[in-house]
């Protein structure tokens, strides 16, 4: 039953209209290039580009499930869902990166050679 669920909820998120893919690639695009630039680390930006759009769509399918639009305008509904999952993704990532970084960094001072 789970899994079913899980399958439905895949299928709603990544079938979406057109509209709504140009505005996840572009807004994902762009948020990418920007952690490039702030994070000067290339590789750590094409990580995260993906988190971006997993954001940005499971945003919308949550505003769309939930029927919460913030505006008249459908157009704009998405662009505001989309902005908020990429904002909240990168909330996610970051965090993520920290703590990943933090044990990395507790790994590597338990396995040093100390001098006595």
């Amino acid at each position: 039953m789970e899994a079913r669920g899980m399958l439905e909820f895949l299928n709603q998120t990544f079938e979406v209209d057109t509209y709504t893919i140009v505005v996840v690639a572009l807004l994902s695009g762009w948020s990418g290039v920007l952690t490039m630039h702030v994070l000067s680390k290339t590789v750590l930006a094409l990580v995260f580009v993906p988190g971006f759009v997993f954001g940005a769509l499971v945003a919308n399918y949550t505003f769309e499930h939930f029927g919460f639009y913030p505006t008249p305008d459908k157009s704009t509904n998405v662009v505001v869902a989309c902005t908020l999952g990429i904002i909240a993704a990168l909330l996610v990532l970051l965090v993520v990166t920290r703590v990943m970084s933090a044990v990395a960094g507790l790994r590597v001072e338990r396995h040093q050679f100390r001098r006595t």
